[in-house]
């Protein structure tokens, strides 16, 4: 199983029989003539899964739907916040809303909350488990706004989290927010998450071009028994399992 980092939250996990991209925003070159989705994905004769948590520009590029054109083994699994927003259209994909479960012979997907807007999910193939918290994280701003605002934007992170915890206390490969925007307690979410739920491997997100202050994150991650995979370009790609 490969996993890569392809821009801001965009990731993609490659199995032997079918692939999955997530939040695709923009795509990266893969060597001097190609590019990691337009070419490598697409070009492989396997499924292809395109899931999408939310409608924000940088989670979902409306590129995404001229795919099917080329590829008619491919699957669009979204947030439901993207057929409520009129982004998208009925029949554009298989629609989630938190709660719901798509399965099929390959993966399971679960839809969570998210404290912004969409969703994120927990999915799932050969008991291997998968978070993408699409824009989950905990938005405290608290440089920025009221101590009371801040504590109720940690709450309803708090609230998500053990949700997720009442579902599974082991996740292998989770792909989380780490945003420096947020201040000094840019982290503050991640830390979270790693205490409460137990991580095999975590992959940073949603940090622009901010490589080593989205990498600060390893020592706490280590802390918890965690392995931290630290990204520093986009198209990187990790081996695991």
């Amino acid at each position: 199983m490969v996993v890569t980092y392809i821009y801001h939250s965009g990731y993609a996990i490659e199995f032997d029989d079918f692939s999955i991209l997530i939040d695709f925003h923009s795509d990266v070159k893969r060597d001097e003539k190609t590019y990691w989705v337009k070419d490598y994905l697409l070009g492989k004769q396997n499924d292809l899964y395109v899931l999408c948590t939310h409608s924000h520009p940088d989670h979902f590029n409306p590129e995404i739907l001229l795919w099917k054109k080329e590829k008619p083994n491919i699957h669009y699994i979204f947030s439901k916040e993207l057929l409520f927003s009129q982004k998208t259209l009925p029949e554009d994909a298989y629609y989630l809303d938190k709660g719901d479960v798509y399965e099929d012979e390959h993966i399971r997907i679960e839809a969570f909350g998210s404290t912004d807007v969409g969703n994120s999910f927990l999915f799932t193939h050969n008991d291997i488990r998968f978070f993408h918290a699409g824009d989950l994280n905990n938005w405290h701003w608290s440089e920025e706004v009221s101590k009371k605002e801040a504590l109720t934007c940690e709450n309803n992170f708090l609230c998500e989290l053990e949700l997720i915890a009442e579902r599974t206390d082991h996740i292998h490969v989770a792909m989380f927010p780490i945003d420096p925007r947020l201040g000094r307690k840019y982290m503050r979410g991640a830390e979270q998450f790693v205490k409460r739920i137990k991580t095999d491997y975590f992959l940073p997100m949603h940090f622009g071009e901010c490589y080593d202050k989205a990498n600060a994150f390893k020592p706490y991650a280590s802390k918890h028994g965690c392995a931290y995979l630290a990204v520093t370009r986009p198209g990187q790609s990790f081996c695991l399992y």
